[in-house]
């Protein structure tokens, strides 16, 4: 930790300047997508990548909100994309970062064709574009920050996720109708209780794989608060998907760190019991008394889960093995909002396989899928405990569609986590940045 305390003073400065990009936005809107590419090409010509990618991961963060002071950042999070993805393509000095991308070239062969049928194309282009540029860019600056600035990066990603945690649960106190969700439930900054959810159970894996390997990085006390912060998050908001998704993780983690092959098969067993459990869940719940809390009146519809996924299915059956590029979901959606009003539902898949599925037909989700676990089959080459994400990955995605889109603030967590264990410099026994110098300059 020494190492921080002598870099103090800097550290602080690069906090004041993601301050000063969020007050910018909001109090100038426009003006920040001048200001704030500009200021990134300071950072760039001093070699520091670590803030480009935590102040790209900020503004992801406050674009999910639906606050309106925060609004600047759903524009902004594209343009931080377009730059950052320029600077890491002109940087003579990159590392090879683009073994991530490769499995998923056949997907985005399909997705592209896709658009040729798309309703409206330009703005599927865009989407698509920016997936792609995510998994190229995301990965080679993690290479980059875990070959020359390891244990700086992984203290200040740490750092920052729990500052946007904790800032949440002290508006609680001081702000309290800013965080409550439709006066109801706790969103903290991310605006929305399930996105909350998400939040919370990408950064609990985050957060867990670092001190897992880095049991140095962070005293006891840091540790206790961070993992406290996640829990209040998790239990204040209320989401299903993310409270049993982080305790998928978690009893995954245990299980496969005694015995790796044995944890293994009886993850799988869990999670094909999965069904099992939620038919009987409602009389666990009424037995234990919690029936508020996990709103059973809205269970057996899934909040309008149910309604949505019929709708879906009855345009997958259209476009079975081909579809008409991302966003069709949100075009075939649209024509259904008073139905979904009518059921209060606001008309959103909630399932990530049905959602790229209905985008990208079969044959996308097929190759999207296969994209994904040959990064996990990577990872697991260098630890066992990264198949602890996949089993909380799988039930998350089944009840949300966050890994279908690229500019938010999960799917880029879950790139760094799997960029990170599939890389030898993320592992301690390889003594490559014990310095806080930042990455060489162009």
């Amino acid at each position: 930790m020494q190492q921080f305390l002598r870099t103090a003073l800097l550290e602080k400065q690069n906090y004041l300047i993601l301050l000063f990009w969020v007050t910018l936005g909001i109090f100038t809107g426009p003006l920040a997508y001048l200001a704030v590419p500009l200021h990134m090409y300071l950072l760039k010509g001093k070699g520091e990548w670590l803030w480009l990618l935590l102040g790209f991961w900020l503004v992801l963060t406050l674009s999910d909100s639906r606050q309106a002071i925060f609004g600047f950042a759903e524009n902004l999070k594209t343009v931080l994309m377009l730059v950052l993805a320029f600077f890491y393509f002109t940087f003579n000095t990159k590392e090879e970062g683009y073994n991530f991308f490769k499995p998923f070239i056949a997907f985005f062969a399909v997705a592209f064709f896709a658009l040729l049928d798309s309703p409206q194309m330009f703005y599927a282009f865009q989407k698509t574009f920016s997936y792609l540029l995510l998994l190229l860019v995301i990965p080679g600056v993690v290479y980059l920050l875990l070959r020359y600035e390891r244990d700086r990066f992984l203290f200040n990603i740490s750092l920052l996720g729990s500052l946007i945690l904790a800032t949440g649960v002290v508006l609680l106190f001081v702000m309290p109708d800013f965080v409550i969700f439709k006066g109801e439930r706790f969103s903290g900054l991310l605006g929305n209780p399930n996105g909350l959810g998400i939040y919370s159970f990408v950064f609990l894996m985050l957060f867990t794989y670092i001190i897992a390997f880095h049991r140095g990085l962070f005293k006891n006390w840091q540790k206790i608060i961070v993992y406290a912060l996640i829990g209040i998050s998790l239990v204040l908001g209320g989401s299903r998907g993310g409270i049993f998704s982080s305790l998928l993780f978690v009893l995954g983690w245990f299980l496969i760190r005694r015995d790796a092959l044995l944890g293994f098969i009886t993850m799988v067993v869990v999670f094909v019991s999965y069904q099992l459990v939620m038919a009987n869940f409602v009389e666990i719940v009424t037995s234990l008394g919690w029936q508020d809390y996990f709103r059973l009146e809205t269970l057996e519809s899934g909040s309008g889960r149910v309604i949505a996924a019929e709708v879906a299915w009855k345009h997958i059956n259209e476009n079975y093995w081909f579809s008409k590029g991302f966003t069709y979901n949100e075009v075939i959606l649209a024509q259904y909002q008073d139905y979904f009003k009518m059921h209060g539902h606001q008309g959103n898949v909630h399932n990530s396989w049905l959602t790229m599925w209905l985008d990208t037909g079969l044959i996308g989700l097929i190759l999207f899928s296969i994209g994904w676990l040959v990064n996990f089959y990577r990872a697991a080459k260098y630890t066992p405990m990264v198949w602890a994400a996949l089993f909380g990955l799988l039930l998350s995605i089944s009840v949300e569609s966050w890994l279908t889109a690229s500019l938010n603030p999960f799917t880029i967590i879950l790139v760094i986590i799997l960029s990170m264990l599939a890389n030898p410099y993320f592992y301690p026994q390889v003594n490559n940045s014990q310095s806080t110098d930042i990455v060489p300059q162009q």
